[in-house]
C-alpha cells in the first residue's frame, strides 16, 4: 500500500507540474500574442499621429516602417543577450516599453519641430524615432525572452522558437485588422496609445509572475490611471476645432477661425490637409481654386446639366454649383462616409436640402467603372495629404475612363497642387503628358496666377476630346507643356515625382 500511494503521489506530482508547465506556455503565448499585438497598434496609431504633419503617403509610411522595423531588429539583437545574462527581468522592459508608448500621448509637438528642424523626409524619420521607436525596441526583446522561457532541451528549441515567434507574427496580425478596422475609427488616438500603455503595464504584471522579477501592482495601478488621465486631457480638442476623429481612411477634423481677410472660415481637414473651406456667414467656397473653377466654368453653367465630381470633402464645390444652376445634377463621389456626414453638420450642405446632389460613397475607379451615365463635367479633386494625388486616379486608364464618361463637348478639369519650374515640375509636366493620351485640348489655370512659379500652388488642369469645348473659355494661363513617358497602372512613379516637391521645400505661392 505504501508503495502503491508513493506511486500515486508521484503521478500527482507529475500532472501537477504538466498543468503548471501548460499554464506556464499559455502565459508565455499571451505575452507573445499581446506584444506583436501592441507593435502594430503602435505603427498603425503612431502613423495616423503624424499624419497631419506628414500626411499618409508614401513619404512618411516608409518613415514609420522602416524605424519600427529596425526598432525591432535592435530590441531582438539586445533582448536575446539580455535574457542570457539573467541580470533584467522582461518584466522591467515591459515596465519601459509601458512607459515609452506614453511618449507619442505627450508629444504631439515633436513632428512640428522636427520638420521644422529636418524638413518632410527627414523631419518624418525623427518624429518616428523620438515617438515610436523606444517602445518598439523594448517590444522587440519579448520574443527572445519567451523562447529562452520556453526552451527546455537543444533538442526542442527550434519548434519552441516557431511556436513564439508564429504567437507573436498571430498578434501583429490580429493588432493590423483590431486597430485598422475597430479601434482607429472607435477611439481617439490618445486614449488608444494611453491604453496600448496601460495594456504592457499589465503585462509587466504577468510577465513577473510567471518569469519572475518583482513588478509592483499597486505602483503600476496608479501608474496606468497617470497615463490614462494624460491620454484623456490630450484628447481634448483645441479652442478652434469643432471635431476630430479617425476613419478608416483618414484622420479628419473640422476647425473654425477667421482668416487674414477677418472672415470666419470653416475647413475640413483631412490628413492633415485642408480639402474644404467656405466662409460661415454665406457657405460660399474660401479656398482659391474652388473660386477659380466656378469663374473658369461661369461662361457655360446655364448650358450644363450633369456634372460628376470625384473626391466630395465637405461638398463645398457641388454646394456652389448647384446654387449658381438649380438645374444642375451633381454626382459626387467620396470613399469616406463620415466625411459626408461632417459635411451636413457643419457645412452649408446641411443648411438645406439638394435634391440635385447625389452622393455615392466608392472608390473614384469602383465609380466609373460601373456607372454608366456620361455627364457634361467631370471634375477631379482628390488628394491623400497637402500635395499628394493619389497615383490611382491619374494613370492614363483612370483618366481614359473619365473621359469616356463625358458627353460630347464636355470638359474635364482637376485640381492639383504644384509648382511649374524647379525640382518638383517634372510631377505636373508627367501628369500633364498623361492627360494629353485621353484628350486632346489640354490647358492650366492659376489659382493664384501672380504666385511665384518655383512655389506650390493650386493649379486647375482643364482638358476635353473635342478641341473646340474649349473656345469659351480664357485661354491658358500657365505655360507648361506634358513631357515624359505617360502614367499607368503598371509603371506610375507618382509618389517619387511628388517627393521631389517636398525635397525641393514646402513653400506655397
Amino acid at each position: 500500500m505504501d508503495s502503491q500511494a508513493h506511486l500515486d503521489n508521484v503521478e500527482e506530482d507529475s500532472v501537477g507540474r504538466g498543468r503548471l508547465r501548460g499554464f506556464r506556455r499559455t502565459g508565455l503565448f499571451v505575452l507573445a500574442f499581446s506584444s506583436g499585438f501592441a507593435v502594430l497598434t503602435i505603427e498603425i496609431a503612431g502613423a495616423r499621429l503624424i499624419a497631419p504633419i506628414f500626411g499618409l503617403s508614401a513619404v512618411p509610411w516608409t518613415a514609420v516602417i522602416g524605424v519600427i522595423l529596425g526598432a525591432l531588429a535592435l530590441g531582438s539583437h539586445y533582448g536575446g543577450r539580455l535574457a542570457d545574462s539573467g541580470r533584467v527581468p522582461l518584466s522591467a522592459i515591459l515596465v519601459v516599453a509601458a512607459l515609452t508608448a506614453a511618449i507619442p500621448v505627450l508629444g504631439g509637438s515633436v513632428p512640428w519641430l522636427a520638420r521644422s528642424a529636418f524638413g518632410f523626409i527627414g523631419g518624418a524619420v525623427v518624429s518616428a524615432v523620438v515617438l515610436f521607436a523606444p517602445s518598439v525596441l523594448c517590444l522587440g526583446a519579448v520574443v527572445p525572452y519567451l523562447v529562452q522561457a520556453d526552451t527546455e532541451s537543444l533538442g526542442s528549441v527550434g519548434r519552441r522558437a516557431g511556436d513564439v515567434s508564429a504567437m507573436a507574427t498571430a498578434g501583429s496580425i490580429a493588432g493590423s485588422f483590431a486597430t485598422g478596422f475597430l479601434l482607429l475609427p472607435l477611439l481617439p488616438l490618445p486614449v488608444l496609445l494611453g491604453l496600448t500603455s496601460v495594456s504592457l503595464l499589465l503585462l509587466a504584471v504577468l510577465a513577473g509572475w510567471i518569469l519572475g522579477g518583482r513588478v509592483r501592482v499597486g505602483l503600476t495601478g496608479v501608474g496606468a490611471m497617470c497615463v490614462g488621465a494624460l491620454a484623456w486631457a490630450a484628447s481634448r480638442l483645441p479652442a478652434d476645432t469643432l471635431h476630430a476623429e479617425q476613419t478608416l481612411y483618414a484622420s479628419v477634423a473640422v476647425t473654425e477661425r477667421e482668416w487674414a481677410d477677418g472672415q470666419r472660415v470653416r475647413e475640413l481637414w483631412q490628413n492633415g490637409g485642408t480639402s474644404s473651406a467656405e466662409y460661415v456667414d454665406s457657405g460660399e467656397p474660401a479656398h482659391d481654386y474652388a473660386v477659380r473653377s466656378l469663374e473658369i466654368l461661369d461662361p457655360l453653367l446655364e448650358d450644363l446639366e450633369s456634372a460628376l465630381v470625384l473626391g466630395g470633402a465637405a461638398l463645398t464645390l457641388p454646394v456652389a454649383l448647384e446654387r449658381r444652376n438649380p438645374e444642375l445634377t451633381v454626382d459626387v463621389v467620396e470613399i469616406d462616409p463620415v466625411v459626408t456626414d461632417l459635411a451636413r453638420r457643419y457645412f452649408a450642405y446641411g443648411r438645406g436640402a439638394h435634391p440635385r446632389i447625389r452622393v455615392v460613397h466608392e472608390d473614384a475607379r469602383v465609380f466609373l467603372r460601373e456607372e454608366g451615365r456620361r455627364y457634361d463635367v467631370v471634375y477631379l479633386d482628390v488628394f491623400d495629404h497637402l500635395v499628394t494625388v493619389p497615383w490611382t486616379v491619374i494613370t492614363e486608364e483612370a483618366l481614359g475612363d473619365m473621359a469616356s464618361h463625358l458627353e460630347a463637348g464636355g470638359l474635364f478639369m482637376a485640381n492639383v497642387l504644384a509648382p511649374t519650374t524647379g525640382p518638383g515640375a517634372p510631377f505636373l509636366r508627367r501628369l500633364l503628358a498623361t492627360v494629353e493620351t485621353a484628350f486632346d485640348d489640354v490647358r492650366v489655370y492659376a489659382a493664384q496666377p501672380d504666385a511665384d512659379p518655383s512655389a506650390i500652388r493650386n493649379l486647375l488642369v482643364v482638358a476635353a476630346t473635342d478641341s473646340g469645348a474649349l473656345r469659351a473659355l480664357p485661354p491658358s494661363e500657365v505655360d507648361v507643356r506634358g513631357e515624359g513617358r505617360p502614367l499607368t497602372d503598371g509603371w506610375a512613379p507618382v509618389e517619387y515625382l511628388q517627393a521631389r516637391i517636398f525635397l525641393g521645400g514646402l513653400r506655397w505661392r
